[in-house]
């Protein structure tokens, strides 16, 4: 194995984009951990996972796709979006409002009434504290100004604090997606599937192309939704997303990385130092 890869799968966690979706790929037992933990403390119903779906991409018709970092479906029919982010953009807000949208668009079939829209959740766990209030989460829900009631249309945003680490749900399992080894997780289930891929030669073996795979998968996905939407934001958020994973692998200088992704060298550094800091 090359050193490259062995020092991949030694420092890869569940707040790494393409190691959580290996991680959760139809294990719909252990998204259910996760969703739990959340939903608990949050207050939201518990749910039971039929299936989990990741890498799965959404359109509308000639629009912008995304792609899913997991998607899972409970015995209701609601739809359960979980992306991790390890870098904040500025318009985190507005994609969460586009991934909401785009799960009520391929899930309601034509001809069909309103009511047959489930309840909708998108969460995205993010490295670093999203409102930056020490909270474990943050709910986004509908309101009617003049009343101040719920507006319950079935649609649900959250951002899950990554730095939380309070005695509580939400806290432990944000140790446990800091976590790099399966003896330092809290939740035994999620600590299972670690120790698969980790310490067996089944689950390394399954990791150790992985590094070498994101620069190319991801650089060029990415690149490529940018081109198709046309428009420069999402490019731009591509260039970060994938410098980010360049800078986390250790094997380009910051001046290489400049030259692949046309980043100044000095938001490339402003990029390694919060990537330094949340380690």
């Amino acid at each position: 194995m090359k050193k490259s890869a062995r020092r991949y799968i030694e420092n890869v966690r569940l707040m790494d984009d393409i190691f959580f979706e290996v991680f959760f790929k139809d294990q719909p037992q252990c998204i259910e951990v996760v969703i739990h933990e959340i939903f608990k403390q949050l207050g939201y119903p518990l749910v039971k996972v039929k299936k989990v779906e990741v890498q799965k991409n959404l359109n509308a018709l000639d629009k912008r796709t995304v792609r899913l970092d997991a998607l899972a479906v409970d015995e209701q029919g609601n739809h359960i979006n979980i992306e991790v982010q390890r870098v904040v953009s500025s318009n985190l807000e507005r994609r969460a409002r586009y991934h909401s949208a785009l799960l009520d668009t391929n899930s309601l079939e034509k001809n069909s009434d309103f009511s047959s829209l489930n309840e909708c959740y998108v969460i995205f766990i993010t490295e670093k504290d999203f409102k930056r209030k020490g909270l474990p989460a943050y709910q986004i829900e509908r309101i009617c100004v003049q009343d101040n009631t719920h507006f319950r249309d079935g649609t649900h945003i959250i951002f899950v604090n990554g730095e939380y680490r309070g005695e509580d749900p939400i806290g432990k399992l944000m140790h446990d997606f800091s976590c790099k080894g399966a003896d330092e997780m809290k939740n035994e289930t999620l600590a299972e599937r670690m120790r698969l891929f980790k310490e067996t030669k089944m689950g390394q073996r399954e990791l150790s192309g992985i590094e070498l795979d994101i620069a190319e998968s991801n650089w060029e996905g990415g690149r490529q939704e940018g081109l198709e939407e046309g428009r420069q934001e999402g490019l731009e958020e591509a260039k970060t997303d994938m410098a980010a994973k360049l800078i986390l692998l250790g094997q380009m200088s910051l001046e290489a990385i400049a030259e692949v992704s046309g980043l100044p060298i000095e938001q490339l550094r402003e990029i390694k130092s919060n990537l330094s800091l949340s380690v």
